[in-house]
């Protein structure tokens, strides 16, 4: 079996994959920690010294590596991952697919804390970070929505979106 969770940064895809991994007795994987140890180098020191066009390129080089070396696991993306390149189609073509879909103002909530060790959002400011988010999805959501399954997480406990998961890859 071979699952990969999409969705935006900050939609839960890291903490729902270690449950899923649990449940489904598979490897975790998140793809920023492939790439943050085979760069030896934070996702953030990468964008900055390096810029976002070369950071796509690794990251796009790491899902190749990736699906062509793993049998069974539960993996993580980032939530630009699926939207460069042709990564969505190949993370298709080799593991089920969830979009982990979270409302707008959710993200804000999780990311507002966070957005210092987040290279794209660390240097907005409390409003331009909400319309960020609005416009930024906009535009990712088109990628997201090929993904196998969406799963909406508004209102749900990680359990509970663990378990709808797990009952999409049963009916399989």
């Amino acid at each position: 079996m071979k699952v990969t969770l999409i969705g935006y940064m900050g939609s839960g895809k890291t903490s729902i994959g270690k449950i899923l991994s649990r449940e489904l007795k598979l490897d975790f994987y998140d793809l920023d920690a492939i790439l943050v140890n085979d760069q030896k180098n934070s996702i953030y020191n990468i964008f900055q010294k390096k810029g976002e066009n070369n950071f796509r390129e690794i990251e796009h080089l790491m899902v190749k590596k990736f699906l062509k070396t793993h049998q069974k696991y539960i993996l993580s993306v980032g939530g630009g991952t699926p939207c460069y390149y042709n990564n969505m189609d190949l993370l298709n073509k080799f593991s089920k697919t969830f979009y982990l879909k979270t409302q707008s103002y959710i993200l804000f909530k999780r990311l507002y804390n966070e957005k210092e060790t987040r290279p794209l959002i660390a240097h907005l400011s409390k409003k331009d970070l909400f319309q960020f988010i609005i416009q930024h999805l906009s535009k990712r959501i088109f990628f997201y929505e090929k993904s196998y399954k969406k799963i909406e997480v508004h209102g749900k406990s990680e359990y509970k979106i663990v378990e709808e998961i797990v009952k999409h890859l049963i009916e399989l």
